[in-house]
């Protein structure tokens, strides 16, 4: 299988996923940190349970799409329990491609004028 096909073969990630891969496209982050970061980033309108983030860090990090970090943080700030996770070459590659493909399905829904227009003040 060619490498644009296996990332194919990973489209459309679930909402969950892909908010995932987003937290960890600028750095390495242990879960909580992974919750709070999708929670901030879209105002609280996407909020995982600790259910969701930990079973889909399991699927991602089987597939190959992150992976846990072998780096720690210093003493006095690390808990010994977590475990941080990074984006991998591939994960990025797929999540570049979801990107795509929903900025591809955006054009065709602003296309057949789904949007609506923005009021002006």
């Amino acid at each position: 299988m060619t490498r644009k096909k296996e990332t194919e073969s990973f489209l459309p990630l679930t909402p969950a996923m892909f908010h995932i891969l987003l937290a960890l496209a600028d750095g390495e982050k242990h879960g909580y940190a992974i919750l709070k970061e999708v929670a901030r980033r879209t105002d609280d309108k996407v909020r995982l349970s600790a259910g969701t983030l930990y079973g889909n860090l399991s699927r991602l990090e089987s597939a190959g799409l992150i992976a846990e970090s072998t780096r720690r943080p210093e003493i006095v700030l690390d808990d010994e329990r977590r475990r941080y996770y990074l984006l991998t070459e591939f994960g990025r590659e797929v999540a570049v491609a979801e990107a795509e493909r929903m900025e591809e399905a955006v054009g065709q829904a602003r296309a057949k004028k789904l949007f609506r227009k923005p009021k002006l003040a």
